[in-house]
């Protein structure tokens, strides 16, 4: 028997250990599985979240320096360390998503993913639009502001110099006039040559123009060398000339700003000339001389001197003073550098806040073709169209994408890279099975089993069996006010009386009940209720259907158990009654090992040995005593079960 128990076991052993045909250990089952490394995947991971770690720390860094200036390194290096997190917050999230998971966790991975993932495509956007179109920016903000402010100074200097040619025209014939009327004494009806009252007022009139024209001419000048000076400026800028491009950032935003300066500077000064006391003063005087044809003389009284054509002119003249250019300067965006990534920011969130409203705002290009046309309309009309026009927000113009798509490809090549895992469908069944296998589940049945065979126990918990039921979702307690004499049989429905010895063990029950929830009333376990749906009728018929012999009574003090309290009993009495039944068996133990001890080595220790000595027979191993061999002493039966739940 000694030697087919041994072959036996060998080949279980060899069985269990290699399957030729499967390919596998048994003991496999054990092992995780080992993943195969893919470098090409770690590769992409570790470049792709490097690359998207430099674009978030960059715009990250700028946007903080741009709004406190240079920061220390120690500074910088907390900026880094905690972009690094983010990024690998990240990538762990995604790899959490993509790993069998329940899916409300998968949801929440995926908001996580989602606004972890917008904050790094907003400062990768920042960066990628200062290194690809802040500098292009920049010079079509400048050419655009110079452009629009040259037209307007432009026109401003023809209408001028249209004035001056005027005024020096209306000179030359107050002159020639003054000249006839000295001659011959034609300039006015009824005038006589000679020097009178009406070769003084030709003179007059040719020195109140020749005034003005010098008035006027001196303007000109100064608007000439501004826009020669603007025209210098905006070569540099289109050329990218290396002295627009300050030592200190590498940017020209100093530059674009100096450029900003001058042209408010101009803008204003030119704005200043039409509201200048001076040529008000000019213009209502030539407007006066416009409408005036009866003038005094020095003896106190008048003549008449009529000049359609110089009333023409003059009228001429006025309009063309009243109707001089109102300038508004354009902002020139300088927007290198750290001053980027604001620009970015603002273009972004005025996009997303447009999206949100179903209102997408213009972009820059478009904002600066209906500035265009407002100056053009304001050179035309007056200032009236430029003060109606208010630049609203820009958004995204067409190259800003470019950048954008960058960003988002590096976190959309991420989410890519990690969509790689193997879609193997029972991949996760083997992960939840080696989970399960490790789970408590089987102890603690087998624990509940082991204690509900012991009869001790059994009939502990019998009693509450009888007393307790389950109504709406809450458990209650009927406890018997009386002794019940009959009961019905559930299973024949007959009515059975009970005898005098069963009727004195319901009584016990009964009044160890009463005894037990009286002494635990105040302890917020249970609490005595009066249902009037729980009648005494209801009470029974609850009590019959699950077979309590306390079906029969007529009276009942009636518990509800709290919210989870009549669990928190249940196992409190199966782990107590566990711990009493384990060291019963330790005790039990202790004595079957003293008495072996003392009685000496037994038959099967000595064989044991012997095969151990003999050469290719395989020792017995000792079985170790268990309570379930020694019934013959009196003691307690013992489930086999739970002695392997020991072992």
């Amino acid at each position: 028997m000694a030697h087919g128990h041994r072959g036996h076991d060998d080949f279980s052993a060899g069985l269990s250990a290699v399957d030729p045909e499967m390919g596998f250990r048994s003991d496999d089952w054990d092992r995780p599985e080992q993943p195969e490394r893919d470098w090409k995947k770690a590769v992409l991971v570790v470049g792709l979240g490097a690359l998207s770690w430099v674009a978030t720390y960059v715009g990250m860094l700028e946007l903080i320096e741009s709004n406190m200036g240079t920061l220390p390194l120690q500074h910088r290096v907390i900026i880094g360390c905690a972009v690094a997190m983010l990024m690998i917050m990240i990538v762990w999230l995604l790899d959490q998503f993509f790993a069998p998971a329940p899916f409300g966790r998968k949801v929440v991975y995926a908001g996580g993913y989602l606004f972890l993932t917008l904050i790094s495509v907003g400062f990768g956007f920042g960066f990628y639009w200062k290194v690809l179109e802040s500098r292009s920016e920049a010079t079509r903000s400048a050419q655009s502001a110079v452009g629009q402010v040259q037209t307007s100074m432009y026109a401003g200097s023809t209408r001028l110099e249209q004035l001056n040619a005027t005024l020096i025209s209306l000179k030359a014939i107050s002159e020639k006039k003054a000249q006839e009327e000295r001659e011959f004494g034609s300039s006015c009806p009824n005038s006589r040559p000679g020097d009178g009252p009406r070769r003084k007022l030709r003179d007059a009139d040719a020195q109140q123009f020749a005034f003005a024209s010098q008035f006027v001419a001196g303007r000109i000048e100064g608007l000439k060398t501004e826009l020669a000076a603007f025209e210098n400026q905006l070569k540099q800028v289109s050329s990218d000339d290396p002295s627009t491009i300050s030592k200190k950032d590498g940017t020209r935003n100093e530059f674009m700003r100096d450029l900003d300066r001058k042209l408010d500077v101009s803008v204003a000064r030119f704005n200043a000339f039409r509201t200048d006391p001076q040529l008000l003063q000019i213009r209502q005087d030539l407007s006066a001389r416009a409408e005036k044809t009866i003038f005094p003389t020095a003896k106190g009284g008048t003549f008449t001197c009529p000049d359609p054509q110089l009333q023409a002119a003059l009228r001429g003249v006025v309009r063309a003073i009243d109707q001089l250019p109102q300038l508004q300067q354009p902002k020139i965006a300088a927007v290198e550098g750290s001053e980027a990534t604001i620009e970015a920011f603002r273009r972004l969130t005025t996009t997303l806040f447009g999206l949100a409203t179903f209102d997408l705002p213009p972009s820059p290009d478009d904002l600066r073709a209906m500035q265009r046309k407002a100056v053009q309309s304001a050179t035309n009309q007056g200032d009236a169209a430029q003060a109606k026009f208010e630049a609203p927000p820009a958004g995204l113009a067409k190259r800003d994408y470019i950048p954008l798509a960058l960003a988002i490809f590096v976190d959309l090549c991420l989410l890519l890279v990690s969509m790689g895992r193997p879609m193997n469908r029972f991949g996760g069944l083997v992960d939840k099975m080696r989970e399960a296998e490790k789970g408590p589940v089987i102890r603690i049945l087998s624990r509940f089993n082991d204690i509900h065979k012991d009869p001790d126990v059994r009939q502990n918990f019998e009693v509450f069996r009888h007393v307790v039921f389950d109504y709406h979702g809450a458990y209650y307690v009927a406890v018997p006010l009386d002794t019940p004499y009959n009961r019905v049989d559930p299973r024949s429905g007959q009515v059975m009386h009970y005898g005098a010895s069963d009727a004195q063990d319901l009584q016990h029950e009964a009044h160890l009940l009463s005894n037990l929830f009286a002494s635990f009333e105040k302890e917020k376990i249970f609490t005595r209720v009066y249902s009037p749906l729980l009648s005494t009728r209801m009470i029974q018929k609850r009590l019959a259907r699950q077979g309590s012999k306390f079906a029969g009574s007529s009276a009942f003090r009636l518990y509800r158990f709290k919210d989870g309290a009549w669990s928190d009993v249940i196992l409190g009495a199966v782990m107590g009654a566990a711990r009493r039944v384990e060291e019963a068996q330790r005790r039990t133990g202790a004595r079957l090992q003293t008495a072996r001890n003392a009685e000496g080595p037994r038959t099967d220790d000595v064989a044991a040995q012997s095969n151990a000595d003999t050469p290719g027979v395989s020792p017995t191993p000792l079985r170790a005593a268990r309570p379930t061999d020694m019934q013959g002493h009196g003691s307690q039966p013992v489930p086999r079960a739970s002695a392997r739940a020991e072992r």
